[in-house]
């Protein structure tokens, strides 16, 4: 049995040729479990968020008002929410093939408003429109690679993983109200409904991922490899509506060694050392501009000591990413960086006594 589990944070920087803003980041990875059935075929569970959104900005624009009066006006956009993904999933191995696939359930909420504040003497009554998007879909992605033996301790792996073009369901709730100011609070209620409307379904277009790769490696010693993948994002729709979406590829690199796993002595001789890289184009387009994406990782897995005559071993995994989207010839850049902790717990259950 292994249980696995990981958490993120980190910092992110936007800015354009004129300001620049900092956020933080923090976050869920994944919480799974995968559970061996018999040889060469295994089960897994897990839990893993798919998108997070989080947003709170403000813009001010000059309006003219009764013809000659000019003003200037607060709009707001705020966000908040985040989709998961639930899973099962199988794989099994017949010779040196091994396939899988995971089928689970998409859940989550996302909630998108705009407001609008104007200037008390333009008389003009504030207004907020508001929508709420509920997601709840079966999504499935599949898998197969094959293990060449180069040598004794010495193979490589081709592999390809992926999913077709897939048709989210989805409902949606909007509202339109308008606003009053509250100078005890100083801020806004709500002065009255204008519009709402409950129970919009529709459907999402989630697009084709494809990715391929190749490792090798050695048992217990070191695995280097590298892999692309592509997705048809041009295609993402939501409720027949395209976005600020391109499609996207990315190549991917890197490996890991372990100077003597056997070791007795010198603990960091039975550590995991990781390093490796990617750059591509994001998913993302902003003002027409593709957003190129570059990034470094490093990373360690150190195991936790076993105890004597103890089925359990376990591993603490330490990584931190630095990386960039777009550039100073696009609209906006993205600086960021990322820490992530993750604990592995392996062991065996269902041991049959053998003395009593």
């Amino acid at each position: 049995m292994t249980f696995d589990v990981a958490v993120e944070g980190g910092m992110k920087k936007i800015s354009d040729n004129d300001q620049s803003f900092s956020s933080g980041i923090g976050n869920l990875s994944y919480l799974q479990l995968g559970i061996p059935i018999r040889n060469k075929w295994g089960v897994v569970a897990g839990l893993r968020p798919m998108s997070k959104v989080s947003y709170n900005i403000t813009r001010t624009e000059q309006r003219i008002f009764f013809d000659t009066l000019q003003m200037p006006v607060l709009y707001q956009y705020e966000g908040s929410g985040g989709v998961y993904q639930a899973y099962i999933g199988s794989g099994f191995g017949f010779g040196g093939f091994s396939a899988g696939f995971n089928v689970g359930y998409l859940f989550g909420n996302i909630e998108n408003s705009t407001k609008g504040i104007y200037p008390l003497e333009a008389n003009v009554i504030p207004s907020r429109h508001s929508k709420r998007t509920s997601y709840q879909s079966v999504f499935y992605n599949l898998g197969l690679q094959y293990e060449i033996k180069l040598n004794k301790e010495v193979s490589m792996v081709l592999a390809a993983s992926g999913n077709f073009q897939q048709k989210l369901k989805a409902r949606r709730e909007t509202l339109r109200e308008t606003m009053y100011y509250d100078a005890s609070t100083d801020d806004y209620g709500t002065q009255d409904t204008v519009a709402y409307t409950s129970g919009d379904r529709g459907d999402v277009i989630f697009p084709q991922q494809l990715g391929g790769g190749i490792m090798f490696k050695k048992i217990d010693k070191w695995q280097f490899g590298a892999d692309f993948t592509t997705g048809s994002w041009s295609k993402f729709r939501n409720y027949g509506e395209a976005d600020s979406t391109r499609d996207a590829w990315k190549l991917a690199f890197g490996g890991q060694f372990i100077p003597n796993p056997m070791a007795l002595k010198g603990y960091f001789n039975r550590a995991t050392y990781r390093v490796g890289g990617y750059f591509g184009q994001d998913y993302i387009a902003i003002g027409g501009s593709d957003m190129p994406v570059v990034a470094a990782t490093l990373g360690v897995g150190l195991p936790v000591r076993r105890m004597m005559y103890s089925n359990q071993f376990s591993m603490v995994n330490l990584s931190f990413e630095i990386g960039r989207r777009g550039n100073n010839n696009t609209v906006l850049k993205e600086n960021f960086y990322r820490i992530g902790l993750g604990f592995t717990l392996s062991d065996r259950w269902f041991i049959k006594q053998k003395y009593d």
